[in-house]
């Protein structure tokens, strides 16, 4: 790679919109410690900031009916960190996280 190609004008990028939160699933998955669970909803936020994976966890959580899954994917270490300690203080309990890969399935459970 020679010097002037780090310089060089790149084409803008188009801006990606996120059609919903979640998408609804009806998928049943085994977790270490929890057993086999069925999993409502999904969150893919992987290539997300923060605060936006914690945010589009809390929306899902929102739109979850009660004892209902919902499964984050993301690829973000603080989220990893932050969205098990915030379901104290929010709708939900902390079921398991598990690492696939280049990224973490972050599983929580609505509870009112």
């Amino acid at each position: 790679m020679f010097l002037f190609e780090l310089f060089r004008p790149q084409p803008p990028r188009q801006p990606t919109r996120r059609q919903g939160v979640c998408v609804e699933v009806a998928e049943q998955v085994e977790l270490p410690e929890v057993g086999a669970v069925q999993v409502r909803c999904r969150v893919a936020c992987a290539g997300e900031g923060c605060p936006k994976p914690q945010l589009l966890t809390l929306k899902a959580l929102e739109e979850c009916a009660d004892g209902g899954v919902v499964e984050v994917i993301t690829d973000n270490l603080s989220a990893v960190e932050t969205i098990p300690s915030m379901m104290d203080s929010y709708a939900g309990r902390h079921l398991a996280t598990v690492r696939d890969g280049d990224v973490w399935r972050i599983y929580v459970c609505r509870e009112r």
